[in-house]
């Protein structure tokens, strides 16, 4: 087995539980908790959404290298 550490930057501050349901929905490219945020935590969670998919194109970057 090969364990691989990879350091991620610290991931910026956002509106709480909306902010962390987008992050976890743009790293496993899926949309589950779309429906949840409160209407108006919607912009949290699509911030959370580019954060997630961000910190994904970053680690795949690091895992090919």
């Amino acid at each position: 087995m090969t364990t691989v550490t990879i350091e991620i930057p610290e991931i910026p501050h956002g509106h709480g539980l909306s902010f962390k349901k987008g992050i976890a929905d743009g790293l496993l490219d899926c949309r589950d908790h779309e429906s949840t945020p409160h209407e108006t935590h919607s912009a949290s969670y699509q911030r959370g959404i580019e954060v997630g998919i961000e910190l994904k194109h970053e680690i795949a970057k690091l895992v090919k290298a």
